[in-house]
């Protein structure tokens, strides 16, 4: 990884939540994505509630996703969390989550997302993402985060 993976590994990035809901569309969210190939998502995650479906997404462009999703008829809602990535592997949310309770910080929720291998993406939703942001740079979290892995890293994952 190089200097400016590292200055970018932990941000701010806005998340836009998607109302499926229970009726149908013409085209699935994703397919709506797929049309706008200038639009990278970074991490995507779905869960149902009485409500119906909700897609969470994080891409390279908040505003356009949520403009194209809601001309094609869906329900958006864009918030503030903590990206995290990308890294080289998976296991971090655990660590992570722990360094951010220790100081103080209430994680709302979180999740790992990765397209591909070897290009994980960790999604935290905090009471302070400033200070979490503050925190996950300044720690031994962060620095365990952008080091190479090790020989014995290596070879635990290819195990896996």
């Amino acid at each position: 990884m190089n200097k400016e993976d590292d200055m970018s590994i932990v941000r701010r990035a806005i998340e836009i939540s998607v109302r499926i809901g229970h009726e149908t569309h013409k085209a699935s969210a994703t397919t709506v994505m797929a049309r706008s190939p200038d639009i990278q998502v970074l991490t995507m995650r779905s869960y149902c509630n009485r409500d119906g479906v909700v897609l969470l997404l994080v891409t390279t462009n908040p505003v356009k996703t949520s403009y194209i999703l809601k001309a094609a008829g869906f329900q958006c809602e864009a918030s503030p969390v903590v990206l995290i990535g990308p890294i080289n592997r998976s296991g971090w949310a655990a660590p992570v989550g722990i360094a951010l309770t220790k100081a103080g910080i209430e994680v709302f929720y979180s999740y790992t997302s990765h397209k591909e291998p070897g290009r994980h993406y960790l999604v935290f939703k905090t009471s302070n993402d400033e200070r979490a942001i503050q925190i996950l740079t300044a720690g031994s979290t962060f620095q365990s985060l952008t080091d190479d892995d090790s020989q014995e890293d290596r070879e635990m994952a290819i195990a896996d």
